[in-house]
């Protein structure tokens, strides 16, 4: 619903504002003449992960949400990049990274299945988790107007997911030694992509961009979304500063030899950063 609204925002700011655009690439935002950016600021998501890991047996088992059923936090301050470079007259290339981690030492509630083993209720374990995202994307342009860039594109996002828990478990009924069960997942998934920029003044701009993929790709079968819309400020000449809405959500299952079952993830929130162009 946020994102909604603030992709209905920018399109209003859009669409009213003054057409007082002069061809002259002075009076146009620095994202619409710049060869390159960069944008790199804090990401405040709110992030929430849940995934299976199938038994032997038992087959597909129940999701496992890391954030409540540890006690991990639900809310991480990251590190974001966002970069682009625009070579001829109608091609560009951008580029996105974040990544995420946290652990935490609780009391389990109640008994949670990994793979073949059961960690009872009220045993300590150790859990954690860890994520990161790099996305590149070829993009063409097909802008008709000096004031405003729109486009398509193709992309690989490269993903890595990982999450453990340790602690005393329970195997085939009888208390099993301290364990520790962990999975790892790299994978590059292909997707198709959609931006857009609009030059307001030159000193405001806003920005959109969506990357999807729903398909069977390898040992991964699922949907991705990677979406952002938000304001630039430009500052000084080379210098800006930008807010913004992301979202990215995955919800895959994965058939590789080392991790059977599936991962949910979301990361949604501000993006606050410092914007480079030159």
């Amino acid at each position: 619903m946020k994102m909604r609204l603030i992709l209905a925002t920018g399109l209003c700011l859009a669409v009213v504002s003054q057409p007082a655009f002069a061809e002259d690439e002075a009076d146009l935002h620095p994202y619409l003449t710049a060869r390159y950016f960069v944008d790199i600021g804090v990401f405040f998501p709110q992030r929430k992960v849940e995934l299976s890991v199938d038994g032997p047996l038992s087959g597909a088992q129940d999701d496992i949400d890391f954030e409540s059923e540890f006690g991990l936090k639900k809310r991480d301050d990251l590190i974001s990049l966002n970069f682009g470079w625009r070579f001829g007259e109608k091609w560009r290339v951008g580029g996105q990274y974040f990544e995420s981690d946290g652990q935490r030492e609780k009391a389990l509630q109640e008994d949670v299945e990994w793979g073949e083993y059961v960690f009872g209720a009220g045993t300590g374990v150790r859990a954690g988790l860890e994520f990161s995202l790099i996305r590149t994307v070829f993009e063409r342009s097909f802008a008709n107007a000096d004031y405003h860039d729109f486009g398509l594109g193709v992309g690989i996002h490269w993903l890595e997911i990982g999450a453990f828990i340790e602690g005393n478990a329970i195997l085939n009924g009888q208390q099993a030694a301290f364990r520790r069960e962990s999975v790892k997942a790299a994978a590059p998934l292909p997707n198709i992509a959609a931006w857009y920029v609009r030059s307001l003044s030159e000193k405001w701009a806003f920005k959109a961009r969506f990357d999807w993929l729903s398909a069977d790709v390898g040992d991964y079968d699922g949907t991705l979304i990677n979406a952002a819309a938000g304001v630039n400020y430009s500052l000084f000449e080379n210098v800006g500063l930008g807010l913004s809405y992301n979202l990215f959500r995955l919800d895959v299952g994965v058939d590789e030899s080392g991790w059977r079952g599936d991962v949910k993830t979301s990361y949604e929130g501000a993006f606050v950063h410092l914007t480079a162009y030159w």
